[in-house]
């Protein structure tokens, strides 16, 4: 088979360097892990802020500026990312995910069946796109059809990325979407019946993953970050945004400090945030029959990313959806294989890194993430 073909011509890859670099419209993020045996160490990480307009809602509007910031600042913060392989993220806001339902066919036959599927189930031709798909290992013995993940990019946002690395010198072993590596960092044993919620609020957009009945089950781009939550500050109490940012992160959602103002401020956009949130609760009640051995309900929500660690935010979100509200471990597939007990970086400066440890993960030789 071609597959068996690839993945014996990228083995030798997987031993190499391997770094994930993680894109977004705001910021790049890079992380390494090391390995010794079963034990695994933090290597090398950091944080690149990108300036506003280069990349706006995952399209990249300025590809040489972009090339310039990764030139510039990988080689300043880190000149080993230069020679790493790097795993690197697609933007969750340009894909396409569909779980779909094929009936039991020949592994030969697949791929056929599921490029007949794109054409009823993503509103692009299939020759605009580049796509990949995974058959998912059932949790019933009983099913008399395949459940199918399509994961789907316009080609002109897939061929704007492959130009903007290959521009800025990086080694690249593989593109990915932003969920998938979260939910292999986040969620180390997938294949269970739980239904669960991921929130990765960013810098300029919060995504919101459903993982059930052993994958991804449906995914959605929520237009609100930590940018838009420092603007709402700015604008309710006549602070600069410098000041804004220092509000959010040491009041957040407190109703006594400042006089309830931050958290009057804050009040519309964390509405908004629990709206699309529930939406998405009643999506996967009304579907939860599609995702075969998992439970009925969503069970309980992560949070995770760089605004995750908004004082209150698991208390109201919580309290708003009657569902348990929790800040996610970033690390949770290494969790116990650490070399170090204390990570080098704390929890709350962690969790913006889960996109990169996921795709950091695919650089651990022998290990199965």
């Amino acid at each position: 088979m071609l597959k068996n073909k690839v993945l014996k011509w990228v083995d030798p890859f997987l031993k190499l360097p391997m770094a994930g670099l993680d894109i977004s419209d705001l910021t790049v993020k890079y992380l390494r892990f090391g390995s010794k045996g079963e034990q695994i160490f933090f290597d090398i990480f950091g944080e690149v802020e990108i300036p506003e307009g280069l990349i706006k809602e995952g399209e990249i509007m300025d590809e040489n500026g972009l090339i310039d910031v990764l030139k510039k600042n990988l080689n300043k913060d880190c000149k080993k990312m230069f020679s790493y392989f790097l795993a690197v993220s697609l933007p969750e806001e340009k894909s396409f995910l569909r779980l779909i339902q094929l009936p039991k066919v020949k592994s030969e036959e697949v791929a056929n069946a599921v490029r007949w599927e794109i054409e009823s189930n993503i509103p692009l031709p299939a020759e605009d796109l580049t796509y990949d798909y995974e058959v998912i290992e059932p949790l019933e013995d009983h099913l008399n059809h395949l459940d199918v993940v399509i994961t789907a990019f316009p080609k002109s946002i897939v061929e704007s990325y492959l130009r903007v690395l290959k521009g800025a010198g990086l080694k690249i072993f593989c593109l990915e979407l932003e969920s998938q590596a979260i939910v292999r960092s986040v969620v180390p044993k997938l294949r269970q019946k739980r239904a669960i919620i991921l929130v990765d609020m960013g810098r300029s957009r919060t995504s919101l993953i459903i993982v059930a009945g052993g994958a991804i089950f449906f995914t959605t781009t929520v237009k609100l970050g930590g940018v838009d939550l420092e603007k709402d500050i700015a604008g309710k109490l006549g602070v600069d945004n410098e000041r804004a940012a220092v509000l959010k992160e040491t009041i957040g959602l407190n109703k006594v400090a400042e006089e309830g103002g931050v958290y009057s401020a804050l009040l519309p956009s964390i509405s908004l945030l629990t709206e699309e949130l529930q939406k998405v609760v009643v999506y996967y009640r009304d579907h939860a029959l599609h995702a075969h051995g998992g439970s009925p309900a969503v069970e309980s929500i992560y949070l995770l990313g760089g605004d995750a660690n908004l004082f209150g935010l698991d208390t109201l979100l919580s309290s708003a959806l009657k569902i348990p509200v929790i800040l996610a471990d970033p690390f949770a597939a290494i969790k116990g294989k650490m070399i170090s007990l204390i990570p080098p970086m704390p929890k709350n400066k962690s969790l913006k890194f889960s996109t990169a440890g996921g795709l950091a993960l695919r650089g651990i030789s022998n290990a199965k993430y």
